[in-house]
């Protein structure tokens, strides 16, 4: 038995023809800018994500343990996305960086104030996700995005992690960011390290991430009712989380709006 796609393929085509990605909505640095003060925290916590599953599915500590229930296709897989992720081959071909750090590089690069992310992850290494969402400053859009990311996480359930990062994030984000490059029209030369970004995510996502995390997905499910189920459920959530993220963005973007809350 094998997951259900027909509801999430819809929810991904919705996502795709987002106006935010396709219409005159981003139409200058500014509009770019403020996306990007947005979007970093979705960086963020997609690493967050992506750790948890991989905790739960080969975790580690100072002394290393056999694991004979261990899922060795899981294993391999969630450690080659892990890999590729947070240290990839840096845009000067010889170093090697997190995707969230290059992000945060690109916002420095096109004039986007990366202040608010870092005294984020400031307080979140300090104080956890829960202290730091209630007394962090934070966009309101970011933070009701992060809060459905970390209700995936909480539920402590690999195959409910695995549905919400790949169908929320690994499948969808190819499609996503080659209708951005198009939309801005962006190249090597304007904003390299933006650029860059979007480009390894297109290759690396579409051609081995995606399939890898949809693998995964089925995987974990392991022909079980309940699970796919649940799994199902997951992508669903997250799909309509992204999608309410980009509408938000989008109202922001318009009406010129920084829209932060203190908690």
């Amino acid at each position: 038995m094998k997951l259900p796609l027909n509801k999430i393929k819809k929810l991904q085509e919705e996502l795709e023809r987002h106006p935010l990605l396709n219409d005159e909505i981003i139409k200058d640095i500014d509009g770019l800018r403020l996306f990007m003060e947005h979007h970093v925290f979705a960086v963020w916590d997609f690493m967050c994500l992506l750790k948890s599953l991989q905790h739960h599915i080969c975790p580690s500590g100072e002394i290393w343990i056999p694991r004979q229930k261990i899922r060795s296709g899981s294993a391999r897989l969630i450690n080659e996305i892990v890999l590729g992720e947070e240290t990839d081959i840096d845009i000067d071909k010889v170093n090697s960086i997190s995707h969230h750090d290059l992000y945060c590089q690109a916002m420095l690069e096109v004039g986007a104030d990366a202040n608010l992310i870092e005294e984020w992850v400031r307080s979140v290494e300090i104080n956890g996700f829960r202290s730091s969402a209630e007394n962090c400053i934070v966009p309101t859009a970011s933070l009701e995005f992060m809060e459905k990311t970390f209700s995936f996480i909480d539920t402590g359930e690999p195959h409910v992690i695995a549905a919400a990062f790949c169908f929320g994030r690994e499948t969808v984000i190819p499609k996503m960011f080659t209708s951005l490059t198009k939309k801005l029209e962006l190249s090597k030369f304007d904003c390299p390290k933006f650029y860059y970004y979007l480009q390894r995510h297109i290759e690396i996502d579409n051609d081995k991430h995606g399939p890898a995390s949809l693998a995964l997905v089925e995987d974990l499910c392991d022909h079980d009712p309940v699970h796919i189920h649940e799994a199902e459920q997951a992508a669903l959530i997250s799909l309509k989380a992204r999608i309410k993220l980009w509408d938000d963005i989008s109202f922001l973007i318009q009406n010129k709006l920084h829209q932060y809350i203190h908690n």
